[in-house]
């Protein structure tokens, strides 16, 4: 017979106050505009529609994005937007294959790219 003992483990979270001070700063951050320009790498010419809700409290947000659209996002949309990447799986059929199958790898590419046009 086993007996296992299973307890949670404790949360390290911060002061309220702290907390919220910190929400606040982040908020206010991710709630500035930036314009700019999309471009849908995965469909030219087609439009990316999705929900966004980053904090806890907030309304839900439902974005619709054509290809080569100009216009003002915020800031956290934006780093949301840019960080939206896909796995491309590779087979490498030049290496013996190990346990019958044969050796992989992948590549991050890039689905959607949100670009200040300040930059441009």
């Amino acid at each position: 017979m086993e007996v296992r003992e299973l307890y949670k483990k404790a949360k390290k979270t911060m002061m309220p106050l702290e907390l919220e001070e910190l929400l606040k700063k982040k908020r206010k951050e991710d709630d500035k505009l930036v314009h700019g320009m999309f471009e849908f790498i995965d469909a030219h010419g087609g439009f990316m529609d999705f929900a966004y809700r980053k904090y806890p409290g907030e309304a839900i947000k439902m974005i619709k994005i054509t290809h080569g659209d100009i216009c003002d996002l915020p800031l956290g949309i934006v780093k949301h937007l840019n960080n939206t990447k896909r796995k491309v799986r590779k087979y490498d059929l030049t290496l013996p294959p190990v346990g019958g199958k044969p050796m992989r790898s992948f590549e991050l590419q890039s689905r959607v790219k949100f670009t200040p046009l300040d930059v441009i």
